[in-house]
């Protein structure tokens, strides 16, 4: 050391107590944890840990797969992200073969159920990535994978030696058993019951495919949020909007329905498939409804505890006389939302995505 001064040295300018000295903008002091404040300060995952991701959500689709749609959208986002052909094949296949293998290996859940948890979480994830996921595209793809779910159960069961509709029958059977002979009326609501489950069972495969896209959506976002994608701004779930050709299905569920009494001989399987389709069209319409609500309660001020009681009052009508279902129905042709429905709205806001 030198007791020379150092006359080049600029000193500082006197500060306050409690007054930190002049530092860049974004510097940071050593050693203090801080947070970023948009939360997202990650870098993107690289390709070999987003491959690990999507082999692990196919492994959980193979354990778990009422959850494992969640997980696939994720890992369907961060490994084929904004990529082409070539990534996208690539992890969905990085999904469906560990499922698949999984299933056949520890047997803690079906093939059929671990493949159909990849492919729901695989379409919903792309859907949203390509900035495809309108309304519309969601109930017809909802109905698709639900066939497909279908057509691969019977499928199965015919291999097992039985059919879905037998299956279907001894389950209801044996839970229905222990309810009768508590009086007259319970056995003749379970008599009820049973006629009814007796037309929609099917509807149980558009119910398991409804539950699990909404959370591949979830995770298509958190994946694209994680690998910094910019797949436009998600728009509110009051503008939600279900397009016309939806009252058709309607109408043409109810005309099936009708049909029962010109063709006696096939009363049982109109009866199935009108009924299944009205009963899975009333998923639609009821998130029309709940769309209508959430605007009510945004422009007429309905939040905190009375927006939450409005929401738990709306739910148990829903539940017990349709009313969400309803005015769902009504708002399509009345549009009580004022909305411009000269182009349809997407939950993203619309660019053109190969």
């Amino acid at each position: 050391m030198s007791d020379q001064a150092d006359n080049t040295r600029v000193p500082e300018p006197p500060r306050t107590p409690g007054e930190s000295a002049n530092r860049p903008e974004n510097a940071v002091p050593e050693g203090m944890v801080v947070f970023s404040p948009r939360g997202g300060g990650s870098e993107p995952l690289s390709m070999g840990k987003a491959f690990a991701w999507c082999v692990a959500a196919g492994a959980c689709a193979g354990i778990m797969p009422l959850i494992a749609p969640l997980f696939v959208g994720l890992g369907y986002a961060v490994l084929a992200g904004a990529g082409g052909m070539r990534e996208r094949v690539l992890a969905a296949a990085c999904c469906v073969i560990p499922a698949v293998l999984i299933a056949l290996l520890l047997q803690f859940a079906g093939v059929v159920d671990a493949l159909i948890a990849c492919i729901v979480g695989v379409v919903g994830s792309h859907l949203y990535l390509r900035g495809k996921l309108t309304p519309g595209t969601a109930c017809i793809s909802v109905a698709l994978v639900a066939a497909l779910f279908f057509a691969l159960s019977e499928a199965a069961a015919r291999l097992a030696g039985t059919t879905l509709a037998d299956q279907f029958a001894l389950a209801i059977d044996a839970y229905l058993d222990g309810l009768k002979g508590l009086s007259i009326d319970a056995d003749l609501q379970v008599a009820r019951v049973r006629t009814l489950i007796d037309a929609i069972w099917p509807t149980a495969f558009v119910m398991i495919v409804f539950i699990g896209f909404v959370p591949s959506i979830m995770g298509a976002k958190i994946g694209a949020r994680r690998q910094g994608i910019d797949v436009g701004r998600d728009e509110p779930f009051e503008l939600f909007d279900l397009p016309l050709w939806v009252v058709g299905a309607l109408i043409a569920s109810i005309a099936i329905l009708a049909l029962r009494t010109v063709f006696p001989a096939y009363a049982h399987q109109l009866l199935m498939v009108g009924a299944t389709l009205l009963v899975s069209l009333r998923l639609a319409f009821a998130m029309q409804g709940g769309a209508v609500l959430s605007w009510f309660k945004r422009t007429r001020g309905w939040r905190g505890l009375l927006g939450a009681v409005i929401t738990v009052v709306a739910l148990y009508l829903e539940l017990n006389l349709f009313v969400l279902t309803i005015v769902g129905v009504l708002d399509i042709w009345m549009n009580m939302r004022r909305l411009n429905r000269g182009g349809r709205v997407t939950v993203q806001t619309p660019d053109d995505r190969s």
